[in-house]
């Protein structure tokens, strides 16, 4: 988005994206298979001395077996009394240092050394966030979830699905955000296989535990019995039920962690079934608003006229995004939010990387492509822009959105006060992304594609008496599969 004002840019180590870098994700993909081989390796090593080990006991157990049921003519043989006495002093000893000597070593320092590289606890956390913003404004199941269809469409590889584990960690997100039901029907659906329940605890994770979150999730609904007859399936004792059932119900939900604000008629606009009215709008071309467009026209498309929104066309070349993602893509860090408050702050409602790319942040040799990017924002707009007027840079990943918002603050907001608000916003798409990551007005039931080299233009305040457009409330929905830059 155009926005006004600028920020500088930190030189500190960026951190690693994991939901929105390819190629972090590409190194992470890469990870897991060094870490895998390792494992292997470590497997292998286990095997070599288990074999060493049932070899052994099958060699110890000779003479125990020849003795069998003549223990007593057995030991009066000095040939059988020696060897169990030698055995008995010294091989037990050596067998103890051999079950004493470390084994698998290097595999686990090599492990130990690569742990700071995975992903935390948060970006775990987000990438559980993403998929529940995908799978609740996109309406789509578990199971169509875990087979790759959303949104009508078919994603992914049909070999690869969630796992038990996936399951559980995104219903235990939904439970979180105190959203029972839909929790409920991910830990339902959670795909449970006996025979790889000794895998499944090697990851902390407990077949029981599914069982568990079900009852708790009944007893939220207020479905005691049916949470009773859930934790007896599961061999529990009537007075441990009743226990857990009364523990359920004074600690009743975990406590609320921002859940997203997601509107339905937001949720609406997203999804590819909603199909918008005919426009009696015109599409034409513009050549008034800077007498460039005389020689060069651009092609226009009006999309509402009150508050009045146009959609421009092929407006930046593929050199000049280039160039923009170029400058721009190194620089990027997780994007904020304005707190009336708390001031600039990461939350739900926008999950994405972004920079300024400004006449603080870039070489001076660059500076081309501010001038270039402002005379193109004169012709659109017909507005007066400064030469260098910064651009900020958004890139979205997998589950990325933005939640309805306004782009104007209000003369409550000190930098309004010093500055003044955003009369408008010019939006520039630089990709395809045709599967989510429109943007949409819920007011106005307006709904824009992200099209490469398309621009979203509208007015935040209106021209004579700067009161707010209050219906230029939108949002950017919810990317599906790859990623989406705006500018």
């Amino acid at each position: 988005m155009i926005l006004s004002g600028a920020e500088s840019f930190m030189n500190f180590e960026k951190p690693k994206e994991f939901l929105i870098s390819e190629a972090v994700k590409n190194d992470l993909l890469k990870l897991d298979k060094d870490l895998i081989n390792n494992l292997v390796e470590y497997s292998d090593k286990l095997k070599k001395r288990i074999t060493q080990l049932q070899s052994l006991v099958r060699e110890l157990r000779q003479p125990l077996e020849a003795a069998q049921g003549m223990e007593e003519e057995y030991l009066s043989n000095p040939l059988h009394s020696f060897p169990l006495i030698r055995h008995m002093h010294q091989d037990w000893h050596y067998i103890e240092k051999f079950m004493k000597h470390p084994m698998g070593q290097d595999e686990i320092n090599f492990l130990i050394m690569k742990l700071p590289e995975l992903p935390s606890l948060e970006h775990a956390k987000d990438a559980a966030k993403a998929m529940y913003r995908i799978a609740t404004t996109y309406n789509a199941t578990p199971w169509e979830m875990s087979e790759g269809l959303v949104d009508g469409l078919q994603f992914g590889i049909s070999q690869t699905h969630l796992t038990p584990l996936d399951f559980f960690e995104i219903g235990k997100l939904c439970f979180q955000w105190e959203h029972t039901q839909p929790a409920l029907i991910w830990f339902t659906s959670t795909p449970i296989f006996e025979e790889y329940a000794p895998t499944y605890e090697v990851l902390g994770f407990r077949l029981n535990d599914v069982a568990l979150m079900i009852a708790r999730c009944l007893t939220e609904m207020g479905l005691k019995d049916a949470a009773q007859d859930i934790l007896i399936e599961q061999s529990y004792t009537p007075e441990n039920t009743s226990r857990l059932i009364d523990l359920y119900e004074t600690h009743s939900a975990y406590r609320r962690d921002f859940k997203p604000y997601m509107p339905s008629d937001y949720i609406h606009l997203c999804r590819s079934s909603y199909i918008p009215s005919p426009s009696r709008l015109h599409c034409r071309y513009n050549s008034t608003t800077s007498p460039f467009l005389i020689l060069a026209p651009l092609k226009m498309e009006e999309i509402s006229l009150d508050p009045y929104i146009i959609v421009y066309h092929d407006v930046l070349s593929a050199k000049k995004i280039e160039e923009i993602i170029r400058l721009g893509d190194p620089r990027l860090q997780p994007t904020q939010v304005l707190h009336k408050e708390l001031g600039n702050i990461r939350n739900n409602e926008r999950t994405a990387l972004g920079t300024w790319l400004s006449g603080h942040t870039l070489d001076p040799l660059n500076w081309k492509l501010l001038r270039y990017m402002s005379q193109r924002i004169r012709y659109i707009t017909g507005l007066k822009v400064m030469d260098l007027f910064p651009l900020q840079l958004i890139k979205y990943g997998f589950g990325a959105h933005y939640a309805p918002h306004y782009d104007f603050f209000n003369s409550t907001n000190r930098g309004v006060r010093t500055n003044g608000d955003r009369m408008a916003t010019a939006l520039f798409y630089l990709n395809d992304a045709p599967h989510g990551g429109a943007t949409v007005f819920p007011d106005l039931n307006l709904k824009v594609n992200a099209e490469r080299g398309k621009v979203l233009f509208w007015y935040n305040l209106k021209g004579e008496t700067h009161d707010l457009v209050e219906e230029t409330e939108h949002g950017a929905c919810p990317v599906i599969k790859g990623f989406k830059y705006g500018e």
